[in-house]
């Protein structure tokens, strides 16, 4: 049975992301323990999305594959601190009693909680027969989510002025926002709020 999952945060306002990886169940109410990350989500749990990546025993070699190949904590469009699985509270504390006292406490003050920002379609992640072929399906979730980065060299079309810029990074400065925030502006759509009220971007 499997034990454990590795998971991905998306910040839905600027692009921003968290992997992680929990010993439990999706349904256990983990929400990640990244110090940067946490202080992002607890200022508005609404602003972000969860997918999981991998279900399995192998949850914390999965993570550190993953952390390791991509260099996130190098990686600016991530919350992660650290390219090593490590931290959590079980890694200081291993007396099997003291984990009973408290896992039995959280579950307490848990108890009749709904966790709203949990509320997401897991058609398929309960089928025993998920994640078995983990590391291809792995490789193809992460570099999906990744995949944004490799446009930040591409030019930037301002449609609605036609002004082109030579980089997202060169667009973001001249509009005042953060790289991260400018590439999910980028969709040829007009934009609602923010410096960018009113303004459609491309990539040219």
């Amino acid at each position: 049975m499997a034990n454990g999952f590795v998971y991905l945060w998306e910040n839905k306002i600027n692009g921003m992301m968290y992997i992680g990886s929990h010993k439990g169940n999706i349904d256990d109410s983990y929400i990640g323990s990244g110090v940067f990350f946490k202080r992002a989500y607890n200022k508005n749990p609404n602003n972000f999305k969860r997918t999981i990546l991998y279900i399995g025993n192998d949850f914390i070699k999965v993570e550190n594959d993953i952390l390791k190949k991509y260099d996130l904590a190098n990686n600016k469009n991530f919350y992660n601190l650290k390219n090593e699985a490590v931290g959590g509270w079980e890694h200081t504390h291993t007396n099997k009693e003291t984990i009973k006292k408290r896992a039995s406490a959280i579950s307490k003050s848990k108890k009749g909680k709904r966790y709203y920002h949990l509320d997401y379609d897991k058609s398929g992640f309960n089928n025993p027969m998920y994640g078995k072929k983990h590391n291809e399906e792995t490789r193809k979730k992460i570099s999906c989510k990744l995949k944004g980065n490799n446009n930040k060299s591409k030019k930037v079309l301002d449609v609605c002025s036609n002004k082109i810029y030579n980089s997202v990074s060169d667009c973001a400065k001249d509009n005042n926002i953060s790289v991260s925030t400018m590439c999910v502006l980028i969709r040829n759509k007009e934009i609602k709020r923010g410096n960018c009220k009113g303004k459609i971007f491309k990539y040219a």
